[in-house]
């Protein structure tokens, strides 16, 4: 099987991350957990994202419960591939940030390439993605979705993909497709 999943709020919590980061850095700045994108709809947004980066809170994201060790149970059988929409220029902070994890290629190529590298190029036969436009544009497009429902924005997505609350439910969820 080819699995596909995303990175930033599905493996790695980059939300908390970028919390983290803004208030060691005394950043005023209110989460709203509604709203996709930590960065999204804020003044200045792409200079803090650039700060953000350009500090080492990328390269200390910490996984979600069980996403470490299901993606690698996973990878013993299956292919698992990784396409982020963060930038390419951040390859290799990413990277590092994913040593302990196995998968068989990793792809940080933008948001405004993401949709069609899934699609045209890895051609999954399910996606792991937190993204409402994403989720509903994988579902359109033929691909099924898994999303984590531990994130507000996620909510009403059950008609385009199935949800998961904790990584231990995947393997379970894998082998109900399966059959």
């Amino acid at each position: 099987m080819i699995i596909c999943s995303d990175v930033d709020g599905v493996i790695l919590n980059y939300i908390q991350g970028f919390i983290d980061f803004t208030r060691d850095e005394d950043i005023d700045y209110q989460y709203n957990p509604e709203n996709y994108g930590v960065i999204t709809g804020i003044e200045n947004a792409e200079n803090l994202r650039k700060r953000f980066h350009a500090k080492d809170y990328l390269r200390q994201l910490q996984y979600y419960e069980g996403a470490l060790e299901v993606l690698n149970r996973l990878v013993e059988k299956d292919e698992v591939h990784l396409v982020t929409a963060i930038q390419p220029e951040c390859s290799e902070m990413r990277a590092e940030n994913l040593t302990a994890l196995n998968y068989t290629s990793l792809q940080c190529v933008g948001d405004a390439a993401k949709e069609r590298v899934i699609i045209e190029e890895v051609v999954p036969d399910v996606m792991i993605e937190d993204r409402p436009e994403l989720i509903k544009a994988f579902h359109g497009a033929g691909i099924p979705v898994f999303y984590p429902d531990w994130h507000p924005y996620t909510r009403g997505m059950e008609a385009f993909g199935t949800p998961f609350s904790h990584w231990n439910q995947i393997p379970e969820l894998f082998q109900r497709m399966e059959a």
